[in-house]
């Protein structure tokens, strides 16, 4: 069995994996917007009830984090990801072949969600699994894939809708779903993966524990800080996404125009996620006090862009700030989840901050659609969103305040591990200096 180290070797295999996944799920980001207006045409029904639906399916991404980790601590990342890109699939190719909007419920919203979930977590959690020192760096590396996808994949798949309509969008996005079981194949454990599972070896984990183990971390005070910043800012930041394409339209953009926009947003993006894991990779960068920056800077650029929006200029500037600012924080999540609870909590960490992630997406798109439907502009919503945006940063320097530091300078180099094979077994021995030696049997 083939371990790696961390950042070293395969673990820089393990972010282009990485890196690839990232580029479908920021298409799904990204475009959702794009994808709800498909609907619309294809059921002619309304922004809110779309809104719902699209909702639905942000809100069970971040909402299958729990889930995700509960996988990945009984199995591994590689199972977690090829499970997660066959339920995707799965959902994706019955939605195109579904004749009444109710059923879109089920396989986009529920089944596609929940799938997409799967390998959205996944992503983020095995950097944490494969770098220690350059972890800012590899994540910001492995993220910036969501903004590569959606200025490769927005303007192809526009034209794929107009040739192929709903039915062969749908298909085709689904069959592309399924190189997600490539890059996961490329996730082999790692030593801090299973160094983890050596310390819990003499029990297995079961549902109490899991219960147990997110007890522990909703009395933390630095995490509910946290927490309720991504909780506010991602209510803004699907709200846009959503709405912003619509927006665009109704201030006399073509759909090709948007869709170009949505492709600059998605390259920024790129740029702005690699350079913002670089900066925090430093020692001496406060994380949390980066966030407040970049959220406070975005939500002012939301409330001033109504008063520009009839502007193609403003437009391609509010998408090159949408894109750069909003996915800037996923490269540093798995740091800031390490520093406040510790390395060993980080999978049960990130799918309880997944867990407010997914409350703000759900409220996020069906908050527009109430604005709008109730008498409101999109100029209205786009303010409520930059409002709740500085208050997300705010959240987050909070968190600076009531902080505590834990430990988690101790490395899993401490464990060294030999693996002994014959022709019927593999033995992998886990040496510990503080403690006695285990071996274990492993599947071939």
């Amino acid at each position: 069995m083939i371990i790696t180290t961390p950042d070293r070797g395969w673990a820089w295999i393990v972010v282009v994996g990485d890196f690839g996944a990232h580029c479908l799920s920021g298409y799904f980001f990204y475009t959702i917007g794009l994808i709800q207006m498909i609907i619309i045409e294809k059921f002619k029904s309304s922004i809110l009830e779309t809104s719902w639906i699209a909702g639905v399916f942000l809100s069970l991404i971040l909402f299958a984090g729990p889930i995700a980790s509960t996988i990945i601590n009984r199995y591994s990342c590689r199972v977690t990801m090829i499970l997660g890109s066959l339920m995707l699939s799965t959902g994706l190719v019955l939605t195109g072949f579904v004749e009444d909007i109710k059923w879109t419920f089920l396989t986009f919203g529920i089944m596609s969600g929940i799938g997409l979930g799967l390998c959205y977590n996944t992503g983020l959690i095995v950097i944490a699994f494969n770098f220690e020192k350059k972890r800012n760096m590899a994540c910001g590396i492995a993220i910036s894939g969501g903004g590569i996808g959606p200025f490769i994949l927005t303007p192809v798949f526009q034209l794929i809708y107009e040739k192929y309509n709903y039915s062969g969008f749908f298909l085709l996005l689904g069959g592309l779903a399924l190189q997600n079981c490539v890059f996961g194949a490329i996730f082999r454990p790692s030593k801090t993966e299973l160094a983890m599972k050596t310390a819990n070896s003499k029990r297995k984990e079961t549902f109490c524990d899991s219960v147990s183990s997110y007890m522990k971390i909703v009395r933390s005070g630095s995490m509910l800080c946290v927490c309720l910043g991504f909780f506010l800012a991602n209510i803004s930041i699907y709200l846009l996404y959503i709405h912003y394409p619509e927006y665009c339209l109704q201030t006399k953009s073509s759909k090709m125009e948007v869709s170009i926009f949505l492709s600059i947003a998605g390259l920024f993006g790129c740029f702005t996620r690699v350079l913002f894991g670089m900066a925090n990779n430093s020692h001496n960068i406060d994380e949390l006090l980066m966030l407040f920056g970049v959220f406070s800077l975005l939500g002012l650029g939301t409330i001033m862009f109504p008063l520009f929006s009839s502007y193609t200029t403003a437009k391609v500037m509010f998408a090159c700030l949408l894109g750069g600012y909003s996915g800037c924080c996923w490269a540093v999540v798995n740091s800031i989840v390490i520093n406040i609870l510790g390395h060993e909590k980080v999978a049960h960490g990130v799918g309880y901050l997944m867990i407010y992630v997914g409350a703000g997406t759900f409220i996020g798109p069906p908050l527009a659609g109430f604005i709008i439907s109730y008498g409101g502009t999109y100029g209205d919503s786009f303010t409520v969103a930059g409002i709740l945006l500085i208050m997300g940063g705010f959240s987050c320097l909070c968190c600076t305040m009531c902080q505590r530091s834990v430990d988690t300078k101790e490395s899993f180099d401490d464990f060294e591990f030999t693996v002994k094979a014959d022709e019927n077994k593999q033995t992998i021995l886990v040496n510990n200096s503080n403690e006695e030696n285990d071996s274990f049997l492993l599947k071939e």
